[in-house]
């Protein structure tokens, strides 16, 4: 948005503290160094307080990129130009949490992204655009990230302007074909070692670093495993004692 001259009135994103919590943690003091741009760090999208700060700011557009907490109503129509998310899947397929690691674990050739206005449900507003990207049989959820940050600037860049128009093309997502990912939670990294070889070695690849990794015991001993590799049916696994 820098790039292409836009009014930036305000970044938000979280607190330092919640860092070790979210794998994909920005925090934007850098960008902010180089510019006048007010830099915001919240704990909670539905604080009165923060809702009351983002109004302060007038937007005539918000837009939201891997942002784990729902937007609450009152955020959303603050922006009459809309409120747009990007999600990292093709919707209406993977709505919901941790998409990337789910895209993963279920074997999945390709996923991709999608730019959507944001409504009161989760991830079911109108689609804009999206972009796909392949998911080859070694990649871990930094190289789907990596992808992420080259397609995420061009869906952005060629629907911009017809957005701030009110031009842009609005498709709604068919509800019938909507399927949803949970959230995941550190202690769900637990391999379960009854699953066919190919599906740990998914499991454990999916929760690679930025991501807590996935574990088992050893001994009595909480085994780390950030890293497998899998030739033929044989699994390679390199870990740590935590």
């Amino acid at each position: 948005m820098l790039d292409l001259k836009k009014n930036i009135v305000v970044i938000i994103t979280y607190t330092d503290d919640l860092k070790p919590e979210i794998a994909d943690f920005v925090p934007f003091d850098d960008v902010v160094k180089q510019t006048s741009i007010p830099l915001i760090k919240i704990k909670r999208s539905r604080d009165p307080a923060t809702i009351r700060l983002i109004k302060s700011y007038k937007p005539d557009l918000i837009l939201i990129v891997s942002w784990s907490q729902i937007i609450p109503k009152q955020v959303i129509d603050l922006a009459h130009k809309g409120c747009l998310g990007i999600h990292f899947s093709l919707l209406p397929e993977r709505r919901g949490g941790a998409p990337l690691n789910w895209a993963i674990i279920d074997g999945l050739r390709k996923s991709g992204i999608t730019l959507f206005f944001l409504d009161k449900g989760v991830d079911s507003g109108d689609i804009v655009a999206q972009k796909e990207f392949e998911i080859t049989e070694t990649d871990t959820p930094r190289e789907l990230l990596d992808k992420i940050c080259v397609l995420a600037p061009q869906i952005i860049e060629e629907n911009i302007e017809a957005i701030e128009r009110g031009t842009v093309k609005r498709i709604k997502q068919d509800d019938s074909q909507a399927t949803y990912t949970p959230r995941r939670k550190p202690e769900d990294g637990l391999i379960d070692w009854n699953k066919p070889v190919k599906e740990v070695y998914n499991f454990i690849r999916a929760l690679a670093p930025p991501y807590p990794c996935a574990f088992t015991y050893l001994g009595g001993k909480k085994l780390i495993v950030p890293k497998a590799t899998l030739k033929g049916n044989y699994l390679h696994i390199e870990g740590y004692i935590e």
